[in-house]
């Protein structure tokens, strides 16, 4: 058994999930949502390892270089919770009088609270990284690299929703990964969706700021 199908955990969910929302397995909800937090753990290995050695000699750059960058592919589970918003489509029979129905009327508020985790996980991991990086260099650059990051988030995001990429498969299939990016970039029916993706998550993140802490980041 390869690396890539073991690692398959949405067959083996549906296989053993007895619950379902419109046909989704409720246990993969589960598995997203851990998988979300994933970021969450890997920044406070990072920030303790900031706190324990200031990154002072040139291993300890290394080091957290190496752990900032698992922080950063395991990122976009947090985002993908937002996409998984796509499970309503369909929530209703065919035909049903103005594509609404009483059976599933309830799936449009979970789906909704579901996705909102995604989007408040994104803000949070984002902030928590940025002020951890504005003590380690200064503001202006923290913020920076907060901006550079959220396209990078977009593209990983339609990684696993479009082309079923994991965050290991960086791993596993590094070669097809790089594929991938070729076309985001050269074909137009692609770039689009990155644009569009990256443009959405960029409102949701100054508006996640303006909601959630109160303030637009300055």
């Amino acid at each position: 058994m390869s690396f890539t199908h073991f690692f398959n955990l949405k067959n083996i969910v549906e296989t053993f999930s007895p619950f379902y929302v419109n046909n989704y397995p409720f246990v993969m909800m589960v598995w997203n949502i851990l998988l979300a937090l994933l970021p969450f753990f890997i920044f406070l290995a990072f920030s303790q390892y900031w706190r324990e050695t200031k990154f002072k000699k040139n291993k300890h750059k290394i080091f957290a270089a190496i752990i900032f960058f698992f922080w950063l592919i395991f990122l976009p589970n947090a985002a993908y919770l937002i996409a998984d918003i796509r499970h309503l489509l369909d929530y209703c029979p065919e035909n049903a009088p103005l594509n609404v129905c009483v059976s599933g009327a309830w799936e449009i508020m979970f789906f909704f609270v579901y996705s909102s985790f995604g989007w408040i996980f994104f803000v949070l991991y984002l902030n928590q990284m940025r002020a951890l990086l504005a003590k380690i260099f200064n503001p202006r650059t923290a913020k920076i690299i907060i901006f550079a990051i959220i396209p990078l988030v977009a593209l990983g995001v339609l990684y696993g929703l479009t082309e079923r990429f994991n965050s290991w498969d960086f791993f596993a299939q590094p070669l097809a990964i790089f594929q991938n990016l070729l076309r985001y970039i050269t074909s137009w029916q692609y770039f689009r969706n990155w644009l569009v993706f990256t443009a959405g998550y960029y409102i949701l993140y100054f508006f996640g700021n303006l909601i959630f802490n109160k303030k637009i980041m300055r």
